[in-house]
């Protein structure tokens, strides 16, 4: 096994994909967010969906899909212990 497969970090399911899923189970952002709560502005969840740290509405969402959040979105639910040290390996972070 290669070292890039034993530390390579599943990836994120794109915006698209998720969107996709949930028009695929039947709903959409607006719908789970009524249904949730959020009568008074439906595109709430629109709204925190676009945010990284935004776990109540992932968690919406990943119940509607029956997937655990960590399955859609592993970058951000990763342990403290196995996030990533080095700036080189950061891709927000640019390195000189």
């Amino acid at each position: 096994m290669s070292k890039s497969a034993i530390h390579s970090v599943p990836k994120d399911w794109s915006q698209n994909e998720v969107l996709f899923a949930v028009r695929n189970h039947g709903s959409n952002l607006a719908q789970l967010a009524i249904a949730n709560g959020y009568e008074q502005n439906p595109r709430a969840l629109y709204v925190v969906f676009y945010r990284k740290n935004a776990p109540t509405a992932q968690k919406i969402i990943a119940d509607f899909l029956g997937l655990p959040p960590e399955e859609i979105w592993p970058s951000r639910y990763q342990s403290s212990a196995s996030k990533c040290t080095s700036p080189a390996q950061r891709p927000h972070v640019r390195v000189a």
